[in-house]
Order: C-alpha cells, then sequence, then structure tokens
C-alpha cells in the first residue's frame, strides 16, 4: 500500500502579515473592539449635549493623578513590547522574550490595579446619573481590555520560557504586541475624553 502523499497547496508561514490569515483575524478582532470604544466615545458626547454643567452640580470633577499616572504605565509598557516584538521577529534571545514579556504583565496588573483606583477618582457612582454610567462603562470596558492583553501576554511569556521557541510564538508575540499597542493608545483618547475634556469643554 503507498503511502498517503500529503497535501501541500504552496501554503507557506507569511509570518504576522497581510497575506496570513492570523492577521486577518486579529485586525478585525481590534476592528470590533475599537467600534465599541468608539460606540462609547459617541454616547459620552451625546449624553454630555443633554447637561448644562459636565460634569453635572456637586459632582467634583475627575481626579488626574491616578489617571495620569495611570495613562503613563500604559504609554511606557509601549517599549518593552515593542523591544520584545523586535526580538521575536529575529528568532533571537528567547529567554530575553519571556522576560520582557513578564515585564509587560508587571506594568499590565500595574495599570489595573491604578484602574480600580480611578473608579474612586471620577467622584460619581455608576448609578448616580447618566454621566457616572458612561464614565464607569468607559473604565470598566476598558478594564477588560487590560485584563485580557495582561493574560494573553501571561501566558505568551509563559511558553517562551517553558521551551524553545516556536515559529508559532512569534506570530503569538507579533499579534499579542499589536492588541497591547491597541490598549495603551486607546486609553490616551478615553483619558483626554473622560479626564481632560471637562476642564476645557
Amino acid at each position: 500500500m503507498k503511502p498517503r502523499p500529503e497535501f501541500d497547496a504552496g501554503l507557506r508561514d507569511q509570518g504576522f502579515s497581510h497575506h496570513a490569515p492570523f492577521w486577518w483575524g486579529s485586525t478585525l478582532m481590534i476592528t470590533i473592539e475599537g467600534a465599541g470604544l468608539a460606540i462609547l466615545i459617541v454616547t459620552y458626547f451625546y449624553i454630555r449635549q443633554t447637561f448644562n454643567a459636565w460634569p453635572p452640580p456637586r459632582t467634583p470633577l475627575p481626579e488626574l493623578g491616578v489617571s495620569t499616572l495611570d495613562v503613563a504605565v500604559l504609554v511606557v509598557s509601549i517599549l518593552p513590547m515593542w523591544y520584545v516584538a523586535q526580538l521575536a521577529q529575529k528568532h533571537d534571545k528567547s529567554r530575553l522574550i519571556g522576560i520582557g514579556l513578564l515585564l509587560c504583565v508587571l506594568l499590565g496588573v500595574v495599570a489595573a490595579v491604578l484602574r480600580i483606583l480611578e473608579f474612586k477618582g471620577v467622584h460619581t457612582r455608576w448609578d448616580a446619573n447618566t454621566y457616572g454610567a458612561i464614565v464607569w462603562s468607559i473604565l470598566a470596558v476598558h478594564l477588560a481590555h487590560i485584563i485580557a492583553a495582561t493574560l494573553e501576554t501571561l501566558i505568551i511569556g509563559i511558553l517562551v520560557l517553558a521551551g524553545p521557541s516556536q515559529g508559532q510564538h512569534v506570530r503569538d508575540i507579533s499579534a499579542n504586541a499589536v492588541y497591547w499597542y491597541f490598549v495603551a493608545l486607546s486609553w490616551v483618547a478615553l483619558y483626554t475624553i473622560v479626564f481632560l475634556t471637562p476642564r476645557f469643554l
């Protein structure tokens, strides 16, 4: 009996680029999540139009201290993630890649803890009024993104440190890095809207 020939349609590992289905899946996921954040932003400004004062009367302005530190942590976390992604593309220094990923996990945990403190810093409850509801929604949805990115990074970091670097890890790290950039940079926009615009608009 002749061995069954392997099916080979000339497919090859395209890496993490627009030629690969993996890239399209990651890009579409980020697009969907970005659309969700965009809906929250539109809702925020729609609700803003229904109030004569913003925040509403007897609601202090949201505090800048913890929130500014949080946005700084997220922006700084882009640097080690970018460096890790560059090393992964070169298939180089897998141990350093794993350590870099765990550093990003640590920064993600710090950002999540700061986010929890931010809920107190907005000086309103989620059920106080529509202002409180939309502000808490923005903070909570983005917190979910931070947790998801941090857990994904933790899993990849453990896999990289546990064994030899695989080609699959390169794509995973690259996709994870892009998602991490999205989470960090989207908070720059949301921080500006929630914490800065009430002071100027």
